[in-house]
């Protein structure tokens, strides 16, 4: 038996499943349930303190702290210049 259910995407999430879709000639309905699947089989696998999330907000002040650790990188440790070697 399956649910239907209600969500809010970004155009830019719609315009990519509406081409794979496409694409690729699978059903949305398919391709969503699919990667909703992979996505909470993954998070059961994978520990949490692994966890990335896809989108960061940031408050203004680390926003700032972020730009100017871009536009001023730090100089690379030595354990970031040993794992780069590798």
């Amino acid at each position: 038996m399956s649910k239907q259910i209600s969500a809010y995407i970004s155009n830019e999430t719609q315009a990519n499943m509406e081409h794979y879709s496409v694409t690729y000639g699978i059903k949305k309905a398919f391709l969503i349930e699919n990667a909703l699947d992979h996505y909470l089989q993954a998070l059961y696998a994978i520990p949490q303190e692994f966890i990335i999330p896809s989108k960061l907000v940031l408050n203004e002040e680390s926003f700032k702290t972020v730009m100017d650790m871009i536009e001023n990188p730090p100089e690379p440790t030595e354990a970031l210049r040993d794992l780069m070697r590798r």
